[in-house]
């Protein structure tokens, strides 16, 4: 632990809320439709979604297929997703423009997870250098992640990458441009299966951010959980 130099952040449900930047794009396609965003629009949408993300198989990162077409099979899942959304309202609207719109509003959205999501990061940008590292479309996770470039010593987007997490390529690609040895970094992050084992079969100690205080799994080795972002600053060497 007393040799830290990088701190390694996931994005996604992190550092950003990206159930707020769902909900924000969810509004901005209820209007282009022309319709209520309403519990049963709500409803309908997440079906739609989660029937094209299971299809698309998104969740199966540990799939060398899915690996190998991780970019191509999200946006095949946008696609799918928002033409069953039509489908199932029987309205003339190009799924395309509907996708577009997604996009867009998610690609905009820069709700932080905490009040003080911004404030513990750059506090923490004093005594480390903070990496950026997150599965996801390069346009969308830079746009989105403006607010901490200034503090940000190194951003890793998996589709300008070329591998996702929780892949050795990813990691490894992570590590060599850093320069750096793995003991060096502490990766911090949500997912068990993308954070958690990628980077500690990568060698690094891993930190599990768990708000909503989910059983201690007993398969993944972690080295520290936290269940607010402030938390870094006392489990940190000051």
């Amino acid at each position: 632990m007393d040799g830290y130099s990088y701190i390694v952040f996931d994005i996604d449900d992190t550092l950003l809320d990206f159930g707020a930047a769902y909900a924000a794009a969810r509004k901005d396609m209820a209007a282009l439709l022309g319709i209520r965003d309403d519990a049963d629009f709500e409803k309908l949408d997440e079906k739609c979604g989660w029937k094209a993300w299971a299809e698309s198989r998104l969740d199966d990162t540990g799939d060398p297929e899915v690996q190998a077409h991780y970019h191509e099979y999200y946006m095949q899942y946008v696609h799918m997703h928002f033409a069953y959304l039509r489908e199932a309202l029987a309205l003339e609207c190009d799924p395309d423009k509907l996708a577009a719109c997604y996009l867009d509003s998610v690609s905009a959205s820069i709700v932080p997870m905490e009040a003080d999501t911004l404030e513990v990061y750059r506090a923490l940008s004093g005594r480390y250098r903070l990496v950026l590292a997150s599965n996801g479309l390069t346009k969308m996770q830079t746009q989105r992640t403006v607010p901490f470039a200034a503090y940000t010593y190194r951003t890793y987007i998996s589709e300008a990458v070329g591998a996702i997490k929780p892949t050795a390529a990813f990691f490894e690609y992570v590590l060599r441009d850093l320069g750096c040895r793995p003991e060096e970094c502490l990766m911090v992050g949500d997912s068990l299966s993308n954070d958690m084992r990628g980077a500690k079969a990568a060698g690094m100690d891993v930190c599990w951010y768990n708000p909503r205080k989910k059983a201690m799994p007993e398969d993944v080795e972690i080295d520290f959980v936290i269940g607010s972002l402030r938390e870094l600053t006392e489990i940190l060497p000051q």
